[in-house]
């Protein structure tokens, strides 16, 4: 399926065209990826976060973008952050993760975009659509988004300790959908290695991330979650109810 026009309403609804203008990159190698590519392929949108990629961006991006927008710049991560009073925008280069620490990861640039997708955390948090609306999945995502599963790319164990972030993402992510199905041997993981999660995470880090759930359909899923695996009933703490 093409998303074409989808892609398009959402370009025109969060005023993407104005910073698309000075990115250099043609339409078909700018990518939505993450919450705003799971928005168009459901045609459901209450995100206000876009994030892109492309493949690879240099200073003169930087030096445009910040003439027209207060913008953060992550030179070390090749990350750019814009907000306005509506949106936040994000625009990373394609990266590979070179080295890990259980929580942030050395990046270096790549002009691979499989190699993009290795380090990202669920399948349907990797699918790539690009502004001609051509979709780019690797793992199945398109899949999993309409049948509802929740569903690390690799394995958890590995993917958990590569930056334990993810099992607290893992978590509020259950609230995505109604009926979240999910593998039993990512639940059994996440729980085996729950008890690292602060040992990684800051506190700040794992509170922002458990008050998403109030932004997302169904935060009764992950409350009930939490409730029901006694190793984790600590994280009730961070959620503000």
């Amino acid at each position: 399926m093409n998303y074409y026009e989808r892609a398009l309403r959402v370009v025109k609804n969060t005023h993407l065209d104005e910073i698309i203008n000075l990115i250099p990159n043609d339409n078909k190698e700018i990518y939505f990826i993450g919450g705003i590519s799971r928005a168009i392929i459901l045609d459901e949108y209450y995100s206000k976060d876009v994030d892109i990629v492309i493949p690879d961006f240099d200073e003169n991006l930087v030096e445009s973008l910040s003439k027209k927008y207060e913008i953060n710049y992550f030179p070390s991560y090749k990350s750019i952050a814009i907000k306005t009073e509506e949106f936040e925008y994000q625009i990373n280069s394609f990266r590979k993760d070179i080295q890990s620490t259980g929580r942030h990861s050395k990046v270096a640039s790549t002009q691979s975009l499989k190699e993009d997708s290795e380090r990202r955390d669920f399948t349907f948090n990797c699918i790539y659509i690009n502004l001609l609306g051509d979709a780019v999945d690797f793992y199945g995502g398109i899949d999993d988004l309409h049948n509802y599963y929740l569903r690390f790319i690799f394995d958890p164990i590995d993917q958990i300790q590569q930056d334990y972030l993810r099992a607290i993402r893992y978590i509020r992510f259950l609230s995505l959908f109604k009926e979240t199905k999910t593998k039993q041997y990512d639940v059994d993981s996440l729980i085996l290695l729950s008890k690292n999660i602060t040992e990684f995470v800051k506190i700040k880090k794992i509170t922002q991330e458990f008050n998403k759930i109030h932004k997302m359909p169904y935060p009764e899923n992950t409350l009930n979650f939490l409730k029901s695996h006694k190793e984790l009933n600590i994280f009730l703490d961070y959620i503000k109810l």
